[in-house]
């Protein structure tokens, strides 16, 4: 990204780049950070288990152990890492949740988007407190209360993912301009369903031999521990993908950094200092171009500009300016929306400086 004059745009100004994010739009990096958290630690445990020998911490296990028996012989490090996950994973959609509320990213025009996305945070905190309460009792002293908690935790974050799904794809429909919400919604409920078939699969292998590798009155033992490892490696590939749906939420919080209203300032200094002509790039798309500014000096008024421009893309309100109706979309339904969200007076307050 040049300006008119050559000048390239500096990273913390270059909405394409991390960088920008950490100074404008710090809320990506909870999902971000819940992701490499959660990748680091079930490595973490993958590679303690390899490096002593691969051993079987009891003497039922099959030959490759669950995530679970790694976690109770390591239980402090599995304690730290299920917490610092589990916050996290709260605090990104509650996050995602105010950045809405107050126009930073793509706004619930409906009644059922707000029920989606707290009925999602809800199901969060369910599934978070399951996954601090497993790590709290170990599958070899608490093996009932552990894998109980297993289950509250995998259907707590996939009854979340599912009810953020249905949210930005109601949002997709609110908000047709914007396609980086059917990808997201698409994105989220693909790795939903990947993790949940997996789940599923782990249960019914898990109860073959109820996770033993001894022979039972159906199966030899041979048999238990091939099954029982299967079941095993089935738990590691669900704590993968759940890495995935972590960055999922990343994308749907990192257009909040386009909308910081110091990026804004900041963008529009720049131009004003780099630019000598009137047509200004798009902050937003990086490919669209702002209106006919005759002095270059006023930075105000561009940063007034795009307050409304974002303002207008969030609310829905540029593209009813713009006559586009569809069937589903926001231009079918005027009157479920707020006229007071289109004023940019009734925005102040949610200018707020993050």
């Amino acid at each position: 990204m040049k300006a008119a004059d050559g000048s390239r745009r500096p990273l913390w100004l270059n909405q394409r780049t991390l960088t920008s994010h950490i100074f404008f739009g710090p809320y990506v990096l909870f999902p971000i950070l819940a992701a490499l958290t959660w990748l680091g630690g079930i490595l973490a445990l993958l590679l303690l288990w390899v490096v002593a020998g691969k051993p079987r911490y009891q003497s039922d296990e099959a030959s490759v152990v669950f995530i679970s028996d790694v976690g109770a012989t390591h239980q402090t490090l599995f304690i730290v890492i299920c917490a610092c996950v589990a916050g996290f994973y709260i605090l990104s959609l509650f996050a995602e949740r105010w950045l809405r509320h107050v126009d930073r990213l793509p706004t619930d025009l409906r009644k059922r988007e707000v029920i989606f996305d707290w009925l999602a945070i809800i199901f969060c905190i369910i599934g978070s407190a399951g996954l601090v309460l497993l790590s709290a009792f170990n599958a070899f002293d608490h093996s009932t209360i552990h894998w109980t908690m297993t289950l509250v935790f995998i259907v707590g974050v996939a009854l979340s993912a599912i009810f953020q799904s249905a949210e930005v794809w109601s949002l997709h429909k609110d908000h047709p301009d914007r396609k980086s919400l059917r990808r997201n919604s698409i994105l989220k409920l693909t790795v939903v369903v990947v993790a949940v078939a997996c789940a599923i699969a782990f249960g019914a292998t898990y109860g073959v031999c109820g996770g033993n590798s001894t022979a039972t009155s159906s199966h030899s033992a041979e048999t238990c521990n091939r099954v029982t490892s299967a079941a095993a490696a089935l738990e590691w590939t669900v704590a993968f993908i759940v890495v995935f749906y972590f960055l999922t939420i990343a994308a749907d919080l990192w257009p909040a950094g386009k909308s910081s209203p110091r990026y804004m300032r900041r963008l529009a200094k720049w131009q004003a200092r780099h630019e000598n002509v009137n047509h200004l790039e798009n902050d937003f798309t990086g490919r669209g171009a702002f209106d006919v500014y005759p002095e270059r000096a006023n930075w105000q008024a561009r940063e007034q500009e795009m307050r409304r421009e974002m303002i207008d893309r969030n609310t829905g309100a540029a593209y009813i300016g713009n006559g586009n109706n569809s069937n589903g979309g926001i231009g079918t339904h005027p009157s479920s929306i707020d006229d007071n969200r289109y004023s940019m007076g009734s925005q102040t307050p949610m200018m707020r400086q993050v």
